[in-house]
């Protein structure tokens, strides 16, 4: 394997880390950190526009991201939208669910394994599930929103679109899916 292979994995792995920010006060010297929040995604945004104009590529961005908007923009605009809008109990399983399962679904199609899709169904399901139970216990609700979330995030994986990256897709979807369970179930986290 490549180096930059491995270093998108470990990428990926990362960003629950930043489920920090809810730990982060509401406001930071006078300014909302939904502010500063923005601040960090246009700077992204904007580095990733140069990247474009540039056509420059890294270490660790895939050949055919060099003429269209990278993964780590697209997780990064998929993690403002997360903490923007959803509760931490929302967001924990959905960061997780993308930050551990696509790393598993890439392993197991470059090996051509036969456990595909079946055991990254398993393994999100047991994520998305213990993590919702560790913050919301257990509810029918849950155990409802996880199904949905697992056939959302896996099915959504498998789409290829182009302009779109798996990284949002697998966050965003899923969340929606599991947001939408919980709110039309009058168990939505306040």
């Amino acid at each position: 394997m490549d180096q930059g292979h491995w270093i998108r994995r470990l990428v990926h792995m990362s960003a629950p880390v930043f489920l920090v920010y809810y730990l982060v006060p509401d406001e930071i010297y006078g300014v909302d950190k939904r502010i500063g929040l923005l601040v960090i995604l246009a700077i992204i945004l904007a580095f990733e526009a140069l990247r474009l104009w540039r056509r420059w590529t890294f270490l660790g961005l895939r050949e055919y991201e060099a003429g269209r908007i990278s993964a780590f923009a697209w997780a990064s605009i998929g993690l403002t939208f997360t903490f923007l809008f959803f509760p931490v109990e929302l967001a924990a399983p959905a960061v997780m669910g993308m930050a551990f399962t696509d790393p598993l679904i890439g392993e197991l199609r470059h090996r051509n394994s036969a456990l595909y899709p079946i055991l990254p169904l398993i393994f999100y399901f047991v994520l998305v599930m213990t993590v919702f139970v560790a913050l919301m216990g257990w509810s029918w609700q849950v155990i409802l929103a996880s199904v949905v979330g697992t056939v959302l995030a896996i099915g959504v994986e498998r789409v290829r679109i182009k302009s779109v990256d798996d990284d949002f897709l697998m966050m965003v979807v899923p969340l929606l899916g599991m947001a939408a369970v919980l709110y039309l179930t009058s168990s939505f986290p306040s």
